[in-house]
């Protein structure tokens, strides 16, 4: 065979070679369509939903199963159809011309609504939304979208609008005033009896008015007399009858006339209200005084719950509300005493009171005891009541309500700690003001006094020595002076939110260094060693430079000042298993007594017992270094035995530590 002949046969089987990884390709592309074909059937038989496909002559390509069996349509009579000819419409109707806009258009469109007629003859109506799908060039290839068959809706919307009607035309039969109220209180609904009644102020009856707005038109008019025989207050009364629906009630026109309310709250919150004319039916108010007068006890007392005795003084009567309050059954109360549910630990001479009063059958008000509700928390509670008399004064118990004043006992505790808070930050304010008086009179008379020896040349024109001593004397007061003010204005700037953080990397092995030099002479005359370990891996902070530099400073001049001859001061810089920066420095100093740590860490706050008192300061350190710290996310901790020393631990949240490497 010659070489031409191997040449071609080797063309011949790289063209099979590429031949067969086509076929593989097609295969696999039919595997990956069968497979999302059956994925768009899958989610089309979980949905109510039916899923659709079109091409760019907008002919459907696709269409879940959903659809055959929706309408018993041969998939195959369907795919290659445009919607319009599967459509029994008008299509000269203004939805079909806008729909054919958007296609044409390639918009989205939503809840396109046309009708189709399947092979049984029924005519169905279809509701579908679609997307357009364009390729990776931005060419427009087709929709993809979802149907819904919503005749059976349109025909139950259809129901109800008769059923609607049915009612309309069902209560404007009643022989009685109708009229349904929301549950914000506006007249939604409402008889042809109901506006006759109210003929005289239409505008009182109009939809969408309030409740109140309503009865409060009624009294400006004097359609409305008296409630259950009242004449004052009548508002208050109607809309607390109103918003506790209970027993019927009758109301006096001004007309003469008589009528018997009855009010019913709904379990979405709806109150229909029915009025009947009972004007010859007086006979029933002997059978209605009980509850009439059930409902001016109720009504005299806003609460959250009513209650009811009888006269032995135990439960016969609790509104349901209690068991929301409370989160106990009202049933469960029944046949119990007040004295029964009150706790153990209850003040026995208040309880006596309270004895004392129901015993002389006394009308009593705010009674004030607390419970444990069924999640073991406590719950405050303010009872009011009054005595129950029969028609010849025989005792029969106390009707009475309650609220639950819980809120109310801590918003008075909170007021009480808050007032004390008040107090001790002006008692601190005026210690500080005491305390600074001094603190500023010290260098100030120093300056004033050196100044003016220098200034008159008290001790002669020839000791410029002394008069250079007391030049530096000058200098040091005034840095003292200096340093107060700067405290002071940066408590001042820091608590109006006005100090500014310039964060970078800091080494604070090098700013512990630094801040531990300021140090050296004072310790080194009182023999104070000062000892440190820095964890390489908590070495690094990122933060505010002057501000560290300020927290560091001043905890290790509390450190020294209230330090011992002899003592030491060790500082620890290590990593906390959140990934944070603690920096702890511990004394030997005086210490001082737990409850005194609020003291020392409150602006003007200086901690007054024998071991510190003569220790000069202001009291701005701890409070500059806490606000310093917090502004960086972090917070401090202090402990402190008396003469043995004291502990500040500084925090800083993960986010602030820095890698070894730059």
């Amino acid at each position: 065979m010659g070489p031409d002949n191997l040449q071609k046969d080797d063309t011949l089987l790289a063209a099979d070679d590429d031949l067969d990884l086509l076929r593989a390709e097609i295969d696999a592309l039919r595997v990956t369509l069968r497979d999302r074909e059956l994925v768009l059937d899958t989610i089309a038989e979980t949905t109510s939903e039916m899923i659709w496909r079109t091409d760019a002559e907008h002919r459907f390509t696709y269409m879940s199963k959903a659809v055959e069996k929706a309408g018993g349509v041969e998939m195959g009579a369907q795919i290659g159809k445009t919607r319009m000819e599967l459509a029994c419409d008008d299509f000269s109707r203004p939805e079909w011309r806008a729909h054919l806009n958007d296609l044409i258009a390639h918009r989205p469109f939503k809840d396109f609504r046309y009708t189709r007629s399947w092979p049984n003859g029924d005519v169905r109506t279809i509701t579908s939304t679609g997307e357009p799908v364009f390729d990776s060039d931005g060419t427009f290839i087709g929709y993809i979208g979802t149907a819904m068959d919503i005749t059976d809706q349109i025909l139950t919307e259809a129901r109800m609008e008769s059923a609607q009607s049915s009612l309309m035309a069902a209560i404007d039969a009643l022989n009685a005033h109708f009229s349904m109220w929301d549950r914000d209180g506006r007249l939604i609904l409402f008889n042809e009896k109901f506006g006759l009644l109210n003929a005289e102020a239409p505008e009182s009856c109009c939809l969408g008015v309030l409740f109140a707005d309503h009865i409060q038109q009624q009294i400006k008019m004097g359609q409305i007399r008296s409630v259950n025989g009242r004449t004052t207050n009548l508002l208050e009364e109607r809309l607390l009858l109103f918003n506790n629906p209970g027993r019927p009630f009758e109301v006096e026109r001004q007309d003469g006339r008589t009528v018997l309310i009855n009010e019913a709250r709904l379990a979405d919150g709806r109150t229909i209200v029915m009025a009947s004319e009972i004007t010859e039916q007086k006979k029933v108010e002997n059978a209605l005084r009980q509850s009439e007068q059930r409902l001016r006890d109720f009504g005299s007392i806003a609460a959250d719950w009513f209650w009811e005795m009888d006269s032995d003084l135990k439960f016969t009567y609790m509104s349901d509300t209690i068991e929301t309050i409370l989160g106990v059954p009202a049933a469960e109360l029944y046949g119990k005493t007040r004295i029964d549910l009150l706790p153990e630990n209850f003040d026995a001479e208040a309880i006596a009171a309270h004895e004392a009063v129901l015993l002389c059958r006394k009308a009593f008000q705010d009674f004030r005891y607390h419970r444990l509700d069924v999640n073991g928390d406590q719950r405050d509670v303010s009872i009011s009541g009054k005595p129950v008399f029969d028609d010849v004064g025989d005792f029969q118990g106390y009707r009475g309500v309650g609220r639950d004043i819980t809120e109310l006992v801590r918003a008075e505790r909170a007021l009480r700690k808050e007032k004390e808070r008040a107090e001790e930050a002006s008692r601190a304010k005026s210690q500080f003001l005491a305390h600074m008086s001094h603190e500023l009179r010290t260098p100030l008379n120093a300056i004033l006094g050196f100044s003016d020896i220098i200034r008159a040349q008290t001790l002669g024109f020839d000791r410029g020595d002394i008069y250079m001593d007391y030049a530096n004397d000058i200098y040091v007061s005034g840095e003292h002076l200096l340093s107060l003010i700067n405290d002071l204005l940066d408590l001042s700037k820091i608590e109006a939110g006005k100090l500014t953080l310039h964060e970078e990397r800091l080494d604070l092995q090098e700013l512990l260094a630094q801040s531990e030099k300021l140090f050296v002479g004072c310790l080194g005359d009182r023999n104070i060693s000062i000892n440190r370990t820095i964890e390489a891996e908590a070495r690094y902070l990122f933060a505010d430079r002057r501000a560290i530099s300020q927290v560091l400073y001043n905890i290790l001049s509390n450190a020294e000042k209230f330090n011992r001859v002899d003592g030491s001061i060790t500082t620890d810089i290590s990593l906390q298993h959140d990934g944070g920066i603690c920096i702890c420095v511990s004394d030997t100093g005086a210490g001082f007594e737990v409850d005194e740590t609020n003291t020392a860490m409150a602006p003007f706050g200086r901690i007054d017992n024998p071991l510190t008192r003569n220790i000069p300061g202001t009291g701005l350190g701890l409070p500059i270094v806490n606000a310093l710290v917090e502004l960086h996310g972090g917070n401090i901790t202090i402990s402190s035995d008396i003469d043995v020393g004291t502990k500040v631990h500084i925090y800083f949240p993960p986010s602030r530590t820095c890698a070894q490497k730059a």
